[in-house]
C-alpha cells in the first residue's frame, strides 16, 4: 500500500514537472521567435522618425521577451523545488514502512496530506505563471504589429513591404506566380505642407492610406513606402491587370476629399507600375523599374500613371482619338480586311471569357462585359445590301476599338452585334468605357446614298457576380440591351 501511494505521488509530480517544463520551453521559443522578428529595423526604415519608432518597438519587445524568460526560469525552479519535496515525502514513506509498521496509517495520511498541499501550491504557481506568460506573449504580438505598421496611416510600413516583396519574389522563382508592384507619390506634397501646415499634410497622408485600403483587393498589400510615397504589392497580377489597377487607384485618390480645419482639400498622385519579369534577378530591380515609371509620370505632368515594360516606360492609359472616320464604301480591300482581323470570333471570345471568369473567381479580380447592338441594322441591310451593311459593322468596330484599352477584347457574336470583354473593370468603370464609346459613335457618320447617317449603338453592361458562369454573364449583358431597345420603342411609339 505504501509503495502504491509513493508511486502515485511520484507520477503526479512527474506530470506536473513535464507540463511545466513544456510550457516554459514553448513560450521561450515563442519569445525567441518574436524577439528575432524585432531586430533593429533601421536598415530598412525610410525616415528618421520611422527609425526611432521601430527601435522603440524593438526595445519593448525585447523587454517583454526577457520577462517571459524570467517567468519561465522561475517556474522551472518552482517545479524543481517541488520535486525535492516529493522525494523527501517518498523517503519518509519508505522509512515508515521499514521501521514503524504500527504507525503506518496515521503517518501515511499525514504525509499524503502534505503532498496534496504541495501539489496544490505548485498548481497555483503554474496557473499564475501561465497567465503572466500569456499576457507577455500578447504584448509581444502587439509590439511586433507596431514594428510592422506605420503609426500615422496604419498601413504596413517599409519593413513589412520588404518582407512581403521578398516572399512574392521567392514564390515567383519557385512557382512562376506573377505579381506586380505599384509605387505612387502624392503630387506637390511639400508645397502643400508649406501652404497648409504639417497637421493638414498628416491628414492628407492618413486619408490617402484609407483610400488605398478601400481600393485594394483583399490580397493586395498597401504600404507607406516613406514620406509621401506609398506602394501596393499586387499578388497574382499580370501587367494589364496592374495597369487597370493603377488607373483605379489614381482616380480614387483624385476624387477623394480631405476635410481638415474647416477646409476641404484634394490631392492627386503620380504612379509607376512594374510587373515581375524574367530579367528581374532580385526585387531591387523590380522596385527600380517601378520607380523609373513613377518619375516618368512626374515628367509627363503628374496625376497620371506609367508602366515599365523592361526597356521603356509607357502610359498606363493609352490616349486614343475620340473620333475616327468611318470606312467609306470605296475603301480598299486591305483596309477592310485589317478591320475584320482586329475583331475576335465568338468562339475565341468565349474561350478567353471562361479563363477570365476563373481568374476572377479565384483572385477576386473584377470583370465586366459589354454587349453592343447596332441600331436599325436589319433595316440598313435590307435597304442597302449586305456589302454596305458589313462596312457599317467594320466602321462600328473601328470606333469601338478607339474607345477600348489594349487589354480589352472586342468580338462579333451575331449579325449586327458585338461583345466586349473588360478585364479588371467594375460596373462603374465599364460605364466610363461606354460613355467614351457613345462619344465616338456620336461623332461618326456613314455615307449612305449620298446621305450622312449617324451610327448609333445600344449597349448593355454586366459585372461578374460570385459563382456566376460565363454564359450567364453574357446573357445578362444581352438582356440589358434588349431592355434598352424596348424602352426606345416605347418612346418612339
Amino acid at each position: 500500500m505504501l509503495a502504491e501511494y509513493a508511486a502515485t505521488g511520484t507520477l503526479l509530480t512527474l506530470n506536473l514537472l513535464f507540463a511545466g517544463v513544456a510550457l516554459a520551453i514553448g513560450f521561450s521559443l515563442g519569445a525567441w521567435f518574436f524577439g528575432s522578428a524585432t531586430e533593429d529595423p533601421a536598415q530598412t526604415a525610410h525616415s528618421k522618425r520611422q527609425d526611432v519608432e521601430l527601435r522603440r518597438a524593438a526595445e519593448r519587445a525585447m523587454m517583454a521577451s526577457q520577462r517571459i524568460q524570467d517567468l519561465a526560469k522561475n517556474m522551472v525552479c518552482d517545479v524543481d523545488a517541488h520535486a525535492v519535496k516529493v522525494e523527501e515525502f517518498n523517503s519518509e514513506l519508505q522509512a515508515i514502512a521499514e521501521n514503524s509498521p504500527s504507525e503506518e496509517a496515521d503517518a501515511v495520511f499525514a504525509t499524503i496530506g502534505r503532498m496534496i498541499d504541495a501539489n496544490s501550491e505548485l498548481h497555483k504557481r503554474l496557473a499564475l505563471a501561465e497567465k503572466q506568460i500569456a499576457a507577455q506573449a500578447a504584448d509581444l504580438r502587439s509590439y511586433q504589429t507596431e514594428a510592422r505598421t506605420d503609426s500615422l496611416t496604419n498601413l504596413s510600413n517599409r519593413r513589412a513591404f520588404d518582407d512581403e516583396i521578398q516572399r512574392r519574389f521567392a514564390e515567383w522563382r519557385r512557382r512562376h506566380t506573377p505579381f506586380a508592384l505599384m509605387i505612387l507619390d502624392i503630387d506637390h506634397f511639400k508645397r502643400f505642407n508649406d501652404s497648409h501646415g504639417h497637421p493638414a499634410g498628416d491628414e492628407v497622408l492618413r486619408n490617402v492610406g484609407k483610400v488605398l485600403v478601400k481600393t485594394a483587393r483583399q490580397m493586395d498589400l498597401p504600404c507607406r513606402y516613406g514620406g509621401e510615397e506609398f506602394a501596393v504589392i499586387l499578388p497574382a497580377t499580370e501587367t494589364q491587370e496592374a495597369r487597370v489597377a493603377a488607373e483605379r487607384f489614381r482616380k480614387a485618390i483624385e476624387s477623394a476629399v480631405v476635410k481638415f480645419g474647416g477646409q476641404s482639400f484634394s490631392v492627386t498622385a503620380s504612379i509607376g507600375v512594374a510587373s515581375i519579369g524574367e530579367g528581374d534577378d532580385d526585387p531591387a530591380r523590380l522596385i527600380r523599374r517601378a520607380d523609373e515609371a513613377l518619375y516618368k509620370s512626374k515628367e509627363a505632368g503628374r496625376n497620371c500613371g506609367h508602366w515599365h515594360d523592361g526597356t521603356q516606360c509607357l502610359p498606363v492609359v493609352t490616349t486614343l482619338p475620340t473620333t475616327l472616320p468611318p470606312i467609306a464604301p470605296h475603301a480598299d480591300a486591305d483596309h477592310a480586311a485589317m478591320m475584320i482581323d482586329c475583331v475576335a470570333t465568338k468562339s475565341t471570345f468565349v474561350d478567353v471569357l471562361h479563363r477570365r471568369v476563373s481568374e476572377s473567381h479565384r483572385f477576386g479580380i473584377p470583370l465586366s462585359i459589354m454587349h453592343l447592338r447596332v441600331d436599325d441594322y436589319p433595316t440598313i441591310r435590307e435597304q442597302y445590301g449586305k456589302s454596305i451593311a458589313h462596312m457599317v459593322l467594320d466602321s462600328v468596330a473601328l470606333f469601338t476599338q478607339s474607345a477600348l484599352r489594349e487589354m480589352d477584347l472586342l468580338a462579333r457574336v451575331d449579325d449586327g452585334e458585338f461583345v466586349v470583354l473588360l478585364p479588371g473593370s467594375t460596373l462603374s468603370e465599364a460605364n466610363q468605357v461606354a460613355k467614351r464609346l457613345q462619344t465616338s459613335a456620336a461623332n461618326s457618320v456613314f455615307p449612305l446614298q449620298n446621305q450622312k447617317t449617324q451610327l448609333r449603338v445600344t449597349h448593355g453592361i454586366a459585372e461578374l457576380r460570385p459563382q456566376e458562369t460565363a454564359a450567364i454573364l453574357m446573357a445578362r449583358a444581352k438582356a440589358v440591351v434588349e431592355s434598352e431597345e424596348a424602352q426606345k420603342h416605347l418612346i418612339r411609339g
